[in-house]
């Protein structure tokens, strides 16, 4: 029954054409506050914390669940790549950042049930657009950062940091005791929230401006990153597996959480240096001294920055970039993206994402159009079968370079002009380098 009701409120065919509308906003509350109520509000007996911003969300809040699930009590997490009921790992097989209102409420109610007292919620804008958090009572709202992405369904960049806000206001509006946030100095919208939002408790959190949690002398390597950071006027050192200068933004994100809410700097550094990375974020192979990288990169800023990163790392070596960007969504971002590729690899890869109904082809191109620097054929290959991309990466990559999958990260589905079929990038270069490295030791 519960599925039935579910499926008549959510009915969004027409959803682009209406959204807008207030009848239709009416409705997305309405449907909110249904859900809420058929499972008995289970959001009240939590301390929940939600994680918006465009990226590094994922790692932070599973960063934040890691903390408090070890230090302070049993916590339920919800992210675009998994759900955790404590130590129980679930895949979010929904290819939602946040899930539909019955869904999260359903999984709340049963993280209630297996003794729960802690929530973080992964919130995208979409999901706050379209309130799908309706009936969620907010404690705590922590942002990563706000970049060029999803502006095919916002419109306009004011409106896609507008709908960000929304996880602020939830907090400030709701009737629990107390109000916490934390906001990213670097982020220019974030610095100027954090001035404005009127929290009961708040931190900034930065590697380059003045912030209350700061890290510096930051050393990177594809093993690790080591770096110090400074709180309450005292400095101390991390040593974590997470690489890159943009997981410190997330380790400061979630580190500005969790010192607000009880956990110990000592207790903190502790968990994180044993954290281990999220499936699909930045996940390192390496094999036959050739380093290879699985990471959810589909915005401009998240390809910039890791990309940034591996031209550092790549030492003598090549980076090897396989990139691609997903079907009926922004277009604008890809040949920007194209441009960032281009700049920072030696040979650069276009594959399909998920093309959906859209022209594979017309993804593509658009995708290379500002790609000036590459010669298709010698450093620029157009291979729209997304196997065969990958194969062709492995088989070009040599010892000491880099190779990078940017785009799908952790997701296992592809959905494609004809339908939704299984794909895993993990699993492909698993395959890949598993055949060569068979044919290696043959040949020897």
């Amino acid at each position: 029954m519960k599925q039935l009701i579910k499926k008549i409120i959510l009915y969004d065919k027409i959803y682009f054409l209406l959204k807008d509308s207030s009848i239709y906003q009416w409705r997305k509350k309405i449907a909110g506050q249904f859900a809420n109520a058929l499972y008995w509000n289970p959001s009240k007996d939590f301390f929940v914390i939600g994680v918006t911003g465009t990226n590094g969300k994922t790692t932070t809040a599973n960063l934040i669940h890691k903390i408090l699930n070890d230090h302070i009590a049993k916590t339920v997490m919800v992210s675009t790549a998994n759900i955790k009921i404590g130590n129980q790992d679930l895949v979010n097989t929904k290819k939602m950042t946040s899930l539909d209102v019955f869904d999260l409420q359903s999984v709340l109610a049963t993280a209630k049930d297996e003794g729960c007292k802690i929530a973080v919620l992964e919130a995208s804008s979409h999901g706050l657009n379209q309130y799908r958090f309706e009936g969620v009572e907010f404690d705590f709202a922590v942002l990563t950062n706000i970049t060029h992405d999803h502006l095919d369904f916002h419109g306009t960049f004011e409106r896609y940091a507008k709908a960000k806000k929304k996880l602020f206001t939830y907090v400030l509006t709701n009737k629990k005791q107390n109000k916490y946030a934390a906001f990213p100095a670097d982020d220019k919208i974030g610095r100027q929230r954090f001035e404005d939002m009127p929290f009961d408790k708040k931190l900034s959190y930065s590697i380059s401006s003045s912030s209350s949690l700061k890290a510096e002398n930051i050393s990177i390597s594809p093993e690790g990153t080591h770096f110090s950071f400074t709180y309450l006027g005292k400095s101390y050192d991390i040593t974590t597996k997470l690489v890159g200068e943009f997981n410190v933004y997330n380790i400061l994100a979630a580190l500005s959480v969790v010192l607000q809410i009880w956990v110990h700097v000592e207790q903190a550094i502790k968990t994180i240096e044993t954290f281990e990375t999220v499936t699909g974020r930045m996940e390192h192979i390496e094999n036959r001294w050739t380093h290879y990288f699985v990471d959810f990169a589909h915005t401009p800023d998240a390809l910039e920055k890791t990309l940034d990163y591996l031209h550092k790392i790549k030492w003598t070596g090549r980076l090897i970039t396989v990139f691609w960007a997903p079907g009926c969504r922004d277009t604008t971002k890809r040949p920007i993206m194209g441009t960032i590729a281009d700049h920072f690899s030696d040979i650069v890869i276009v594959s399909d994402d998920d093309p959906d109904t859209e022209n594979r082809l017309a993804i593509l191109q658009q995708l290379t159009s500002n790609i000036k620097n590459k010669i298709q054929g010698k450093n620029l290959f157009i291979i729209p079968e997304r196997t065969l991309a990958i194969k062709f990466a492995c088989e070009i990559a040599k010892p000491g370079d880099v190779v990078m999958f940017a785009g799908k990260g952790h997701e296992t589905a592809q959905l494609t002009n004809f339908g939704k079929r299984p794909r895993s990038d993990k699993k492909e270069l698993m395959k890949n380098l598993g055949t060569r490295t068979k044919a290696q030791e043959q040949s020897t």
